[in-house]
């Protein structure tokens, strides 16, 4: 099966409500590399709406496009396009495990596996947090370890499947269905309003089932509060942990943590710092390359000495706009080169420590 006269399929990887997934190799490149193409097709077949969801898919993969190309830990997009009234996305393979895999070979994890993991995942929450961007369907199937670094990877974002159920409520566009995953997904989530929390609420589920080998839905609840009680069913975990997962999956919002930093705060309090520093980078790059393109676009009747403005550096006699956009791109760029490259030196640290920790399991 050739998709869109370049992707050659090489297995199903998924299937679902919205499509499917296929590994695939991209015939047009020298290399023939693997990707991940995503079938993906709305639920209303009306030309109105077809016209509205294409709109919002193409918003949604700039979207995955920017955070892939900014956090190691998040699949780069490498196309996307509509074809046959479905939609498609491209996205880097992640040769790896999923979590829920590597749980059926090393059942329970230890606190230390479990601990480097959040201490990994915690800042790429923050990060798309700060990107004004919710996952929506964090679980063990969506978090891969690379098999090379063994580094968390998380995938399957849910806004693009939330768009395939877009129809028209009278002249509004909603969505008809609720993205996330039963057990994992909290209440507010259920209800079509996640907050960030929420994915806070679905990561720190997901290391719950690392450490006792259940589902959520087979952990009993407390008469009292109808809180989770999953202590029972680990072995020994430290009182700061048990606090820790207690608090973020609590059923109300406010009960939880704000924020992925705040988390991290209470799980590592030295890495937290730098963790905030490192956003800041990013948000400071975005912010001078967003500059550097609304000085471009300033009156083109004005006299070329004309002072630009002060975000971006004051150009010399009959400079054009065009080196000015140049000049402030490059120095966007050596921002997010240094941020990736703290991104990586951290991610190794960390790679390390889970692949001997699940080294030590295995033994």
């Amino acid at each position: 099966m050739l998709i869109s006269n370049r992707y050659q399929v090489l297995e199903i990887l998924g299937e679902g409500g919205f499509g499917k997934a296929y590994l695939a190799e991209d015939t047009h490149m020298p290399s023939k590399r693997q990707c991940v193409v995503k079938e993906l097709k709305p639920i209303n077949s009306s030309p109105a709406i077809y016209q509205l969801i294409q709109e919002r898919f193409q918003r949604e993969a700039a979207i995955l496009e920017k955070l892939g190309a900014k956090h190691p830990q998040i699949p780069c997009l490498y196309a996307y396009f509509s074809e046959g009234g479905k939609f498609y996305l491209v996205q880097e393979w992640i040769n790896g495990k999923t979590l829920k895999a590597l749980s059926a070979q090393h059942s329970p994890a230890s606190e230390a596996t479990v601990r480097a993991l959040l201490t990994s995942l915690l800042p790429v929450l923050h990060f798309i947090h700060t990107q004004g961007i919710i996952h929506r369907d964090i679980k063990p199937e969506n978090i891969i370890l690379r098999t090379d670094t063994w580094q968390p990877v998380l995938i399957d974002f849910g806004a693009v499947r939330e768009v395939m159920g877009t129809v028209v409520d009278g002249i509004t566009p909603i969505s008809s269905v609720v993205i996330g995953t039963p057990g994992y997904m909290s209440l507010e989530q259920a209800a079509g309003r996640p907050v960030p929390s929420s994915d806070l609420y679905s990561l720190a589920l997901t290391i719950i089932f690392l450490l006792t080998g259940k589902s959520p839905q087979s952990i009993p609840l407390t008469q009292e509060t109808g809180e989770f009680e999953w202590q029972p069913a680990t072995g020994e975990v430290s009182t700061e942990l048990t606090k820790i997962l207690t608090r973020a999956v609590k059923s109300y919002p406010k009960d939880r943590y704000d924020s992925a930093l705040e988390m991290l705060s209470d799980l590592s309090p030295e890495i937290a710092p730098n963790t905030a520093t490192q956003t800041t980078a990013t948000q400071t790059a975005d912010t001078s390359e967003q500059s550097a393109y609304t000085a471009t676009q300033a009156s083109p009747t004005a006299s070329p000495t004309a002072k630009r403005d002060e975000t971006v550096a004051t150009a010399p006699p009959y400079q054009s706009t065009q080196t000015i956009h140049a000049q402030s791109e490059a120095k966007a760029e050596k921002s997010r080169v240094v941020l990736a490259a703290e991104f990586a030196f951290f991610g190794i640290i960390v790679c390390l420590l889970i692949f001997s920790l699940f080294a030590l399991t295995g033994t």
